[in-house]
Order: C-alpha cells, then sequence, then structure tokens
C-alpha cells in the first residue's frame, strides 16, 4: 500500500473509533466517514469493504493498545492504586473528548453486531476484565490495598462505574465522574 493509502485508512480507522465512541455501532454509517474525510463512499469500502471489517479493526486496535498497557503496568514500580488510576485516567480522557468508553458503545448495540465481531468484543472486555483484576489481586497479595471481593468482582465494579460515571458525565458534568472516580480508588486504601 502506498503512504497515501495507508493514511487514509488510518483516518478512515480514526473516524470510525470516534464515531462508535460518540454515537454506537448503529448510529453510523460510511457516508458519515466519507463526509468527513470528503471522499466517496467507496474508498471507504475499498479499506474496509464491511462495516464489521472497520469495526474489527477498531476492537484489535483497542485490545493491542490494553496489552501494552497491561504489560506497562505490570513492568512498572507504580503503587496499586496509581496502576488504579492510570486506568481510570482513560476514562476521564473520554468525557475530555465528548466521548465513552469501546466497550460501554459496543455493549448498548452488542446483540445487533456481526456474530464475528461479538467474539473480538467479549476478548477486549475479558482482557481488560483480567488485567484489572491482576492489578488488584496482587496489589491485595503484596497488602497495598483492601477489598472484601473476589478481584474479578471488584475489577467489574471498578470497570461499571467508570464506564456508567462517563455516560452520566454527558448529563451532569465531569465534577460528578471525579467524584466516582475517587471514591472508586479512596474504597481501596487500607
Amino acid at each position: 500500500m502506498s503512504a497515501k493509502t495507508t493514511d487514509t485508512k488510518q483516518e478512515i480507522l480514526s473516524i470510525g473509533r470516534d464515531l462508535l465512541k460518540k454515537v454506537g455501532y448503529n448510529a453510523f454509517s460510511y457516508s458519515d466517514i466519507s463526509k468527513q474525510l470528503n471522499i466517496k463512499n467507496a474508498a471507504v469500502h475499498y479499506h474496509y469493504p464491511t462495516k464489521e471489517d472497520l469495526l474489527a479493526d477498531i476492537v484489535n486496535n483497542y485490545i493491542e493498545d490494553y496489552k501494552k498497557l497491561e504489560l506497562g503496568l505490570a513492568n512498572s514500580n507504580l503503587k496499586t492504586v496509581d496502576k488504579i488510576s492510570v486506568f481510570a485516567d482513560r476514562y476521564a480522557h473520554l468525557i475530555d473528548m465528548e466521548s465513552i468508553c469501546i466497550i460501554g458503545s459496543v455493549a448498548s448495540d452488542f446483540y445487533t453486531l456481526p456474530e464475528a465481531v461479538k467474539d473480538k468484543v467479549v476478548s477486549l472486555t475479558n482482557l481488560v476484565l483480567g488485567m484489572v483484576a491482576k492489578v488488584l489481586e496482587k496489589g491485595r497479595a503484596d497488602g497495598e490495598i483492601f477489598f472484601k471481593e473476589e478481584a474479578h468482582t471488584k475489577a467489574l465494579l471498578i470497570m461499571t462505574n467508570l464506564a456508567a460515571g462517563v455516560q452520566l458525565a454527558r448529563i451532569t458534568g465531569k465534577k460528578d465522574f471525579e467524584s466516582i472516580r475517587t471514591a472508586l480508588i479512596d474504597q481501596l486504601k487500607k
């Protein structure tokens, strides 16, 4: 592929990702992408023959990003609370971008997603949950944090509160999200 072709594909991917997080899978079309890039729909289809192909690539990119985050956190000297804060910061950034998290976005459309992409979404969700649960379990074993639940359950509580907090912030503002984030972190402290 030429540099221009690669650039166009990356631009399509980026716009698709932004639309997915702003309006959801079923609420955007290739026309929305082509208008932003001032290209024909056929050019979008050239790079991503179907919307399913685009979504699969978006989810694959998130899987790679979270694998890098997991590795970075595992290799860092950060305390557990700081590692969870790094994770929560990703959600706070979404508010500034007027977006919601990818998992929350596709979860609302999950039953209407193509079957092949559903598997990728499940893999992404399990990866993120597993990453947070590992951080929590290690932190508890090291005596840095405290929680009563199983690590997986605590990870679910953190993820759902952050994801819902981002969505609620669209209505109530970032201040309420910050209150949620602070409370989640404070609950872990001994």
